[in-house]
Parts: structure tokens; C-alpha cells; sequence
């Protein structure tokens, strides 16, 4: 039987592109994540809140959307088996980036 149950909840762990990089701490029950640049020095100001969903994609690989309020959508397959993030950004000014980076767990 296939494990399903998506890895990051109630985790921290540091989204690193090189430059940008951020952290991202799930809660418990699977509906929220805070995020903030990762060397913000007060995490509990800096953090922004968002909804999101995650989609099993194999064992120890989701994807994760969310949309921000300002716009900005994100799209990150993350590896949890290989600590690796792919990360999909559309700016409200429809700038689009593509990412990929480390997948670290923090805590």
C-alpha cells in the first residue's frame, strides 16, 4: 500500500533557490502555510499566511498551489524524498518565474 499522507505537516523547512530563498512552515491539519523571506529576522511578523492544497503526485512528491492576495499564483512540486522544490510563480504583472532549489527540513 502507497503512502499518501502528505510529509510536511506541522514541519518547517527552507525553500532555497540561492537567492531568493524562504521559509515555509505547514500546519497541522493540511489547509494553511506560512511563509516568509528566510532571513527575516522575526519570522511571526514577517510571515504571510496562505491557503493552500497538495496533490499526491508518488510517494514522497506533491504539489502544492496556492493563490496569494495579491495575485501571485505559486505552483511547487516538492520532493521530499530527494529535498528538492520546483517552484512556478505568475506575478500579478504576469511575469512568469521558474525555480528550483534545495528542500530542507528545519525542525
Amino acid at each position: 500500500m502507497c503512502d499518501t499522507a502528505f510529509p510536511g505537516l506541522g514541519h518547517v523547512y527552507k525553500a532555497d533557490y540561492g537567492d531568493p530563498a524562504f521559509r515555509v512552515q505547514f500546519d497541522t491539519e493540511g489547509k494553511t502555510l506560512r511563509w516568509a523571506p528566510f532571513d527575516a529576522e522575526d519570522f511571526e511578523t514577517a510571515a504571510t499566511t496562505e491557503t493552500y492544497r497538495a496533490t499526491y503526485i508518488r510517494p514522497g512528491v506533491f504539489m502544492m498551489t496556492w493563490q496569494e492576495a495579491d495575485g501571485i499564483t505559486v505552483t511547487h512540486v516538492e520532493d521530499f524524498e530527494n529535498a528538492i522544490v520546483h517552484g512556478a510563480i505568475t506575478m500579478p504583472d504576469k511575469t512568469f518565474l521558474t525555480l528550483k532549489g534545495d528542500w530542507l527540513r528545519l525542525d
